[in-house]
């Protein structure tokens, strides 16, 4: 290990909250990526609570809504009120859509050191 991890490592092997180093980086990075899954998984699960539905289903909903905004003939301030409704909407559904490819690289990366 190099000397500045040892440094860092040292009053946690000295007060014997692991043995070695090596068991120190393995456990503190075990926790730090079943943490950012963790997050991400409730950043998934808040946006299906949100729309009642799954991502798929709400790409879906997104092209219905945003087809209906194309083809309706609403007065201006619906038309207006429904358009800034579906701008959110997309705004929610790249962040759903980020969160669910970082929780899958995650997942991967938590295999990887498992292994």
């Amino acid at each position: 290990m190099s000397a500045s991890l040892t440094v860092v490592m040292e009053p946690l092997i000295r007060r014997k909250i692991f043995t070695t180093e090596e068991q120190a980086i393995r456990e503190l990075l075990r926790d730090y990526i079943l943490r950012q899954i963790a997050m991400l998984q409730r950043e998934a699960t808040r946006f299906e609570r949100k729309y009642g539905m799954h991502f798929e289903r709400f790409g879906e909903y997104l092209h219905e809504r945003s087809v209906l905004l194309e083809m309706s003939q609403l007065p201006s301030q619906q038309h207006q009120a429904l358009g800034q409704a579906i701008m959110q909407e997309e705004d929610d559904w790249l962040d759903w859509k980020v969160a669910r490819e970082m929780l899958e690289s995650w997942l991967g990366l938590r295999q990887e050191t498992v292994s």
